[in-house]
Formats: structure tokens, sequence, C-alpha cells
């Protein structure tokens, strides 16, 4: 059984909808991140799981209760669904010291001294601030702050976590901090976490599985390394590249011997793919391949597609390449590539290169639907694994 489930949940606000009949299951102790865009609807679904928002249609589960049914009309209280949530806001009292503010709603709720004591405590060594009991708010940095709404939320012992995007505000050094932190005190708690976030990286380094939250539905829900390798759309492998994806538009040609993809961009330009993408012959495509998985090639063929280096960024040990296609006259890049430092500089700008695809995925240019992949069993340009990557080509 699911420990969190929604079931065809609608939210509007106004006429405008946000979520659109989402269904959703969250398992027993798992860390799930609700990843998407500003604006996608994720803080809105996680306030309808924390019961802060009450949606138009449909059902939420925690555990074996049903605690919304707007056709059962039921609706439980936040106060009743045994959640703690962690928002980006700190919210702390500045008037009381760190071990008050934790205690503060078990205080409310008229627990023992003693126990109030002991789970302050422990919550507070938890995110490692034992001995910072007597300090206030302004005496702490904002990482530090962020624990502490994290330790106050901790020592409530709720049965789910939820959090909205609690690291935004932070800078990128505690952001990484906080991140390991979060992941070790899941592995202790084995609390059944929903988090939301706008940031992929992030996702990627926390979550058990992402559910990447698009148009008022789950787009996809799969764990980090498939979401980033094989996004199950278009728009998710977009919006999946840090800071960068390379998606192609154009048709595919069976040239007897060779698989070629001409994109739009330029009809002169020759692309080679894997031939099991065969069966697409004539259709049209979009070819994603992240940066890491393309092959520049400094010496192409005279039948090989050629592109424009139009800029090389280094970047610690490695390089990225911005390629533009020769007959746009616009001087954007089209993709990017990704190879080693030294390698890279030494091309030069204004070079024209060829281009290879360790691995990509093919999608319909109409409705963005994967199509199916190549080159992920392990092999320079390896041949299409329906079974352990993506459905077969059809």
């Amino acid at each position: 059984m699911a420990a969190i489930e929604l079931r065809a949940l609608d939210k509007r606000f106004g006429k405008v909808p946000v979520l659109k009949r989402l269904d959703l299951s969250v398992n027993p102790g798992e860390f799930l991140v609700l990843l998407g865009p500003s604006g996608c609807g994720k803080s809105t679904l996680l306030r309808c799981v924390a019961g802060l928002e009450a949606p138009d249609a449909g059902e939420v589960h925690l555990g074996e209760s049903c605690v919304f049914s707007k056709q059962l009309g039921i609706d439980y209280p936040a106060r009743d669904r045994e959640i703690g949530m962690v928002f980006q806001q700190f919210a702390l009292y500045p008037h009381m010291t760190v071990y008050e503010n934790v205690a503060f709603a078990l205080k409310v709720r008229k627990i023992e001294k003693s126990e109030i004591a002991r789970r302050v405590h422990a919550a507070l060594d938890m995110v490692d601030l034992a001995g910072f009991g007597r300090r206030r708010p302004k005496q702490l940095s904002g990482g530090q702050q962020q624990r502490v709404a994290l330790a106050r939320t901790i020592a409530a012992r709720p049965s789910y976590l939820l959090f909205d995007e609690p690291l935004s505000s932070l800078d990128p050094k505690l952001r990484g901090s906080l991140r390991s932190a979060l992941r070790g005190l899941h592995r202790q708690l084995g609390t059944t976490s929903l988090y939301v976030t706008h940031d992929q990286h992030e996702a990627m380094i926390l979550g058990d599985r992402i559910a990447v939250l698009q148009d008022g539905a789950i787009a996809q829900c799969d764990g980090p390394q498939r979401v980033y390798q094989v996004p199950a759309t278009a728009k998710v492998a977009e919006f999946t590249g840090n800071p960068k994806t390379n998606l192609i538009a154009g048709e595919l040609h069976d040239a007897g011997d060779r698989m070629l993809l001409i994109p739009e961009p330029d009809n002169f330009c020759f692309l080679r793919v894997d031939r099991q993408c065969r069966p697409l012959a004539g259709r049209r495509v979009i070819l994603h391949a992240r940066p890491e998985a393309t092959v520049i090639v400094p010496e192409p063929a005279e039948d090989d597609g050629r592109l424009e280096i139009v800029a090389i960024m280094p970047e610690g040990s490695e390089a990225f390449v911005h390629l533009r296609f020769a007959g746009d006259s616009g001087q954007s890049a089209h993709i990017i590539a990704r190879g080693g430092h030294s390698e890279m500089l030494a091309l030069g700008r204004g070079r024209m290169v060829g281009l290879r695809f360790r691995r990509a995925n093919l999608y319909d240019a109409a409705s963005g639907e994967l199509l199916g992949s190549f080159g992920y069993n392990g092999r320079e340009l390896g041949l299409l694994d329906p079974h352990a990557v993506s459905p077969l080509l059809r």
C-alpha cells in the first residue's frame, strides 16, 4: 500500500486549472521529489496533501486513511494528518531561543516537560545543532536557521514529511551541505518524504524517484538516472537539461548503408544516427542528446554534416563547445558538446566539425512522446537496448 496516494486530483484558482486529474503514489519510506518549473503547481499539490488547500475534485490518501474526498465529503484538517512541513521561510520566533522554537509545538500539545526535552535534544542532535539550544535565531546563519526549522518538524514526529523548496533561499555552498544532511536524516528517520524543487540538480541528488510536473499533471515519475537519461517526453528532456540539453528537430532518412537525421535548421547537414532507427525512416522527430553524449569529429568525412564552433567554454577539467548549423544565418548556438579541456580548446572557434551521438532519444515531432533510444548498452554507438532502457522504436 502507498504511504501517500493522490487520485484524479483537480485544483483551480478561479478559472485557471493548476492540477488536472493528477495521480501520484509515494511508497512507504520513500524520498520522492516533485520537480517542475515555477508556477506548474508543485507547491499547490503539496498544500493539498497537507490539508492547507482543498482540491476541487479527487482524493488524498495517507496510509490506510482517506483524508480528502470531494465526492464523499471527507476533509481532515491539517492538524489531523500527521504531517510535518518545512517551508522556504524559516518562520522562527525571534524572541525565543533555539530550544524554545523547537519545543513550542510540543508545549501547545501539552506533552510532558521531560519528553519535550528528550525530543528537542534528539532533534537538535540529528541536525548537528547540539549545544545551540540557548542561542536566538539572529545569532545563527541562514543554514543553521533552516536546520532549526527542520528540527522543529522532526521533534513533532510526523508520519510524513513535506518540504516546500526549503533550500532555495540559501547560498550554493550551504545548499550543498544541507542536501547531504537531508539525505542522511531521511535514511536515519525512514519517514515518507515529499520534496518540492525547481532545481534539477537538487532533484537528482535527493530523490529516490523524481516526479516531473508539467501542465498540471505528472509527465514522468522515475528514478533520477532514468529521468536524466531517458526523459518520457521532449518537454521533460528540455526542462531537465542543466544548463541546457540538445533537441534537434528534423526528418529521418534511410540512406541504405546508414541512417541520417536531416535537421530543420540546415537541410544540407546530414547527421548520422544508429541503423536501428530504420523503422522510423521518413518520420519527423526530435532527437535528444545530452552534451556528454555527443562526440565532435575534428576531421569529418566528405558526406558528413558539418557544424561551426561558435564558442568554447572551459569548466574545470572539461569544456563545453557551442555549435551552430552552417546553413543558419543566426549567431545563436544550436548544440552543446562536452569533452576534455585540452581536446576541446585545441579545436578553435570558427572551425567546421562533424558530430556523432553516443546516446540519444527520439521523440515524435508532433506529440513529443518518446519513440525509442539508442546507444545505452555501453558501446560507442551501441544498438537500441529496449529491455534495459526504453520502448522499442515503433
